[in-house]
C-alpha cells in the first residue's frame, strides 16, 4: 500500500503543522504495517523507502494525513487481533515486543525486520 501525505499531524501533539523533519506534504510513502484502535489508524512508514538503511526508524504516523495512492496488499501481511487493537502487518513483527527489541538493537528483530521491509517495500 502506497499512500500520499496531505497534511501533517504532530505525533506529539496531535495538532497539525506546516513541517516535521520525519515527513514531508506531497510525498508518496509505502505503508509497512497499519495499527487500528477504537479511535485511531496509524500507519507505519519508513525512515528513508529509498534507501536500503542500516538502522531504519520507522514511525507511527496519523492515518488522518493520508490518502491512498495504492491499495494493494503485501503478500506477507496478516491480520492480528490482541487488546482491541487490530493490526495489518507481517505476522513476525505482530509478536510482543518486536518493536521494543528492533528499536533495542536485538539482532533477530533486526534480520526479521530488514527482510520483511524489503519484501513490503518490493510489493508496494
Amino acid at each position: 500500500m502506497i499512500v500520499q501525505c496531505f497534511q501533517i499531524i504532530s505525533p506529539t501533539s496531535g495538532k497539525v503543522v506546516s513541517d516535521h523533519p520525519g515527513i514531508r506534504v506531497g510525498a508518496e510513502y509505502p505503508v509497512l504495517e497499519v495499527i487500528t484502535t477504537a479511535g485511531r489508524v496509524l500507519f507505519r512508514i519508513p525512515e528513508r523507502p529509498d534507501v536500503p538503511v542500516e538502522r531504519d526508524t520507522p514511525g507511527l504516523w496519523d492515518a488522518a494525513m493520508f490518502t491512498v495512492v495504492s491499495s494493494r496488499v503485501p503478500d506477507c501481511w496478516a491480520a492480528g487481533l490482541e487488546d482491541g487493537q487490530v493490526t495489518l502487518a507481517p505476522k513476525e513483527w505482530q509478536r510482543p515486543g518486536f518493536w521494543d527489541d528492533y528499536f533495542d538493537g536485538e539482532p533477530t528483530a533486526g534480520a526479521e525486520y530488514e527482510r520483511l521491509r524489503a519484501e513490503v517495500l518490493a510489493q508496494a
